[in-house]
């Protein structure tokens, strides 16, 4: 499996390109020069390959654009050369020489003496706006343009419409070049124009003003001016605004009429004539000035993060992933573009532009004489990226391996999506915060509790919500309850109750109310028992038919971790107080201690019931052997840093353990050798991880809005 920033293709050209451009299959990179000088040249290179497909001679190349589906380009310049015509003249009649002599003659003329003039220059080829087929390099149309007026070139997302902006704004078919209309209303655009998604929107901006152009009605829906010049401009994803960016200032207009929705202040702005970029759906914005790129939060103006950069930088966000790609003459940087962390970077010859592709998958770099493809895609199955940091995950082997996430921007929501591919199920967005998330052993619900103190269970594969049970406090866990039939949800909230309710109609079969709040809530494997953590210091196992207290084991602390063990003959629970009790459950005795210098942060029974792994703040993980009468120490493993959260392999001797700030990862370690079998780097700290019942995924849940799906199994 190839590694962030591995190369996976080289191309060798004999120009230096400016600009590098996808395909939006992916399989095409067209490289062109942006000329100093007026010569330069178009190569269309199989991405994949490296190969070369054409070339084309160009001069005061301008603007290049391909359309939607990869087939067309459209070009604003001049397509050819000027070519020198030559004559050659002979340094001496070989006419006048003996015949013996005259081979000599003239091989003396050719190699040694003979000159050639440049006796005139093929015309210049004209200045033209030019569609060609992506594939062979074929001229479609052109249309002359005498007074070079086309900048910009755009096509429309669903390539019926291609934009040409200059000292004004022409449409044309992209097939034929035929014209489409000329917007008359917008004059001298400054920037390239933005289609909104759905195509029936077009937005164009001089200095301090923005027009939006309904395309559908022909006719210009609104005109806004802005107190300041405009240095970025994009539709927000749904369309229904436009997040424009000043030198101090981000302002959101509603797409509908041109009103101000927001103004926001830049915190430290740079100011000055240096490149902005928006990020997708205009969340973020970049700055680049000669030795640094800052980042700013276009929700409230917040300077995120500033990096160093070399001279001469470009900067381009991943239209996928949270992250942004910098190239100087120092070479590559790509680093999270939430939290500014370097994702990968390397030393190379000067670097003149970058692309990532479509799916953010793949980074295509340009210097002199050489475009070369970087992998860009995590080493992982598949990811999700969300617009904020992902809280919390779960997973499911069937029906198809699904996972559910948890993320809080821009508004709470669990979001559903499959685990093999990445690709989206569905979304349910919550008042308030989700708290707490669980998905049943078959994958066919899951259950969340929130802040505004609702208890929801609803169908991972339509999203449908079969009930809402209302609690007098937030859920802070909840937890489902194996059983012969489907499965019952067990709650623990604020309101000091746990209770158990019905997976068909979420009716209350139970309610347990306890001196404090209930924090945490766990199920045995075979369903018999129930536990519960609460604020008093306490761990309570329940009968889960009737919710009566069997037994109780007191802490000196607040609990942080409560497990079963898979037999569900036992139960480990860990507090503040560093002790770990070890409880027999048929009998309520305790069995053994272990004690942690620090708070305990995690407990987790290994598959078969022979291990129990217990993590500390004392970056310490202990090992007991509960298969001995009575449990006892099997080994002690230090780390450089906190274990915040354990997950056994459900199959196999394999323990996940994830790794605090400040460098957060996930190590799987053998935990009968001690031994790391590996590592998965991490950008932001890891606030959730699971396996799935098969064991054949484990998921992540990271700050850096990514959920991330990873092979379960050992490697071969």
């Amino acid at each position: 499996m190839s590694k962030i920033g591995d190369v996976l293709a080289t191309a060798t050209v004999s120009f230096t390109p400016s600009h590098v451009v996808w395909s939006a299959t992916g399989q095409v990179l067209v490289a062109f020069v942006r000329p100093t000088s007026s010569t330069g040249m178009i190569a269309a290179l199989d991405a994949t390959s490296g190969e070369t497909r054409w070339t084309q001679d160009t001069m005061d190349t301008r603007s290049v654009a391909l359309s939607p589906d990869g087939r067309l380009m459209a070009v604003a310049g001049r397509l050819g050369r000027v070519e020198a015509i030559t004559e050659f003249v002979e340094f001496q009649d070989c006419n006048e020489f003996p015949p013996q002599l005259r081979d000599e003659c003239e091989r003396f003329n050719r190699e040694e003496a003979g000159r050639t003039h440049v006796v005139g220059h093929t015309p210049t080829p004209p200045d033209r706006l030019s569609g060609l087929n992506v594939q062979s390099g074929t001229l479609l149309w052109g249309r002359d343009e005498p007074t070079a007026e086309t900048q910009h070139l755009t096509y429309s997302p669903d390539g019926t419409l291609l934009a040409a902006a200059g000292q004004r704004i022409l449409l044309f078919d992209p097939a034929s070049g035929e014209p489409r209309g000329e917007l008359s209303s917008v004059s001298a655009p400054l920037f390239p124009t933005v289609f909104s998604r759905d195509s029936q929107l077009l937005v164009a901006a001089d200095s301090t003003r923005m027009t939006l152009i309904d395309l559908t009605a022909g006719a210009t829906r609104w005109v806004a001016s802005l107190p300041e010049p405009v240095t970025q401009f994009t539709f927000t994803e749904n369309d229904s605004t436009l997040v424009v960016s000043t030198e101090r200032q981000v302002i959101t207009l509603n797409a509908e009429n041109g009103d101000t929705l927001a103004t926001v202040d830049l915190q430290d702005p740079i100011l000055g004539d240096h490149p902005t970029v928006l990020g997708p759906g205009g969340r973020r914005l970049a700055r680049v000035q000669p030795v640094a790129m800052a980042v700013w939060d276009v929700a409230d103006g917040s300077r995120r993060f500033e990096t160093p950069v070399g001279s001469s930088a470009s900067v381009q966000f991943n239209p996928v992933l949270p992250e942004i790609a910098i190239t100087s003459a120092d070479g590559v940087k790509v680093v999270n573009s939430r939290l500014g962390t370097t994702v990968w970077e390397q030393t190379t010859d000067r670097l003149h532009n970058l692309a990532f592709s479509r799916d953010g998958r793949q980074l295509a770099l340009c210097g002199r004489g050489f475009i070369r493809v970087h992998n860009m895609n995590p080493t992982s199955v598949s990811h999700r990226a969300f617009g904020g940091p992902v809280k919390q995950i779960a997973l499911a082997s069937s029906p198809g391996p699904v996972a559910v996430a948890v993320s809080h921007e821009p508004e709470a929501t669990a979001s559903v999506f499959h685990a093999d591919t990445g690709e989206p199920v569905l979304q349910k967005v919550h008042p308030g915060v989700i708290t707490s998330l669980a998905l049943s052993p078959e994958g066919r619900h899951f259950a969340t509790g929130g802040s505004d103190g609702g208890a929801r269970l609803f169908t991972a594969l339509t999203g449908e919500k079969l009930w809402q049970v209302a609690h007098n406090a937030p859920v802070n866990a909840l937890a489902f309850l194996p059983s012969d039939g489907d499965d019952d949800v067990i709650t623990a909230a604020g309101d000091k109750t746990a209770r158990r309710l019905a997976h068909d109609t979420g009716a209350e079969r139970w309610k347990l109310t306890h001196p404090q709040a209930v924090t945490l809530v766990t199920a045995s494997l075979d369903g018999r028992f129930v536990a519960t953590a609460c604020t008093d210091r306490s761990t309570r196992i329940l009968n889960p038919a009737t919710g009566q207290e069997l037994f109780r084991f007191p802490h000196d602390g607040k609990i942080r971790a409560i497990a079963f063990s898979p037999q569900g003959s036992m139960l480990a629970t860990g507090g503040d107080d560093g002790a770990v009790l070890i409880i027999d459950i048929a009998t309520g005795r305790e069995l053994a201690q272990s004690l942690h210098t620090k708070e305990v942060t995690a407990a987790a029974f290994s598959h078969d019931g022979k291990l129990l792994a217990t993590a500390g703040k004392d970056h310490a993980v202990h090992l007991l052997d509960v298969t001995a009468d009575p449990p006892k120490p099997a080994s002690e493993l230090a780390f450089p840093q906190t274990i915040t959260k354990l997950a056994f392999h459900p199959a196999e001797a394999l323990l996940a353990l994830v790794n605090d700030e400040p460098n957060p990862s996930v190590t799987i370690i053998d935990p009968l050798e001690g031994t790391e079998i590996g590592r998965l780097a991490h950008p932001g700290t890891v606030n959730s991880l699971a396996y799935s019942p098969d064991g054949k995924l484990l998921a992540t849940a990271c700050e850096d809005t990514l959920a991330r799906i990873y092979p379960g199994r050992r490697e071969a």
